[in-house]
């Protein structure tokens, strides 16, 4: 089962670096993801000598929760503007982590797309259509 685990995982493991790419721009100084990225790497390396399922199970279970906290964090800072769109990896990892097999790291995923969308439709809105005028002719 370690080796369905690690299966689990294998599809989603990449989405961590879009999201801590974001993340690390939205303030270089405050959210430094580089204690965050060894502490994953550790626990991938865990699960890929896991002794038991029950001990894949929990490590599954950390990069879950590491997932969600993530993807709050994400969810809280600023990671899109009109000068600077969401990436198209970053909203690629996303989005495919609404087929995550953690309820709560599908419900996150598929709260900030929606914000994105809203963000999209809301920015699209704003922009007003004027029409022209028309030239005189002297």
């Amino acid at each position: 089962m370690a080796g369905q685990m690690l299966r689990r995982w294998e599809s989603f493991y990449g989405a961590f670096d879009p999201v801590d790419a974001a993340i690390e721009a939205a303030d270089p100084d405050q959210f430094s993801r580089h204690v965050f990225r060894r502490a994953r790497g550790d626990l991938l390396g865990r699960l890929c000598s896991a002794a038991d399922d029950d001990q894949a199970e929990r490590i599954c279970g950390i990069l879950d929760d590491m997932m969600a906290e993530s993807l709050e964090t994400l969810r809280l800072v600023p990671s899109s503007t009109p000068e600077a769109p969401v990436s198209t990896e970053l909203a690629e990892s996303v989005r495919a982590l609404r087929e995550h097999g953690s309820e709560r790291v599908r419900l996150l995923a598929r709260g900030i797309v929606s914000g994105w969308e809203a963000s999209v439709q809301d920015q699209d809105d704003g922009a007003k259509v004027t029409p022209a005028t028309p030239m005189k002719k002297p």
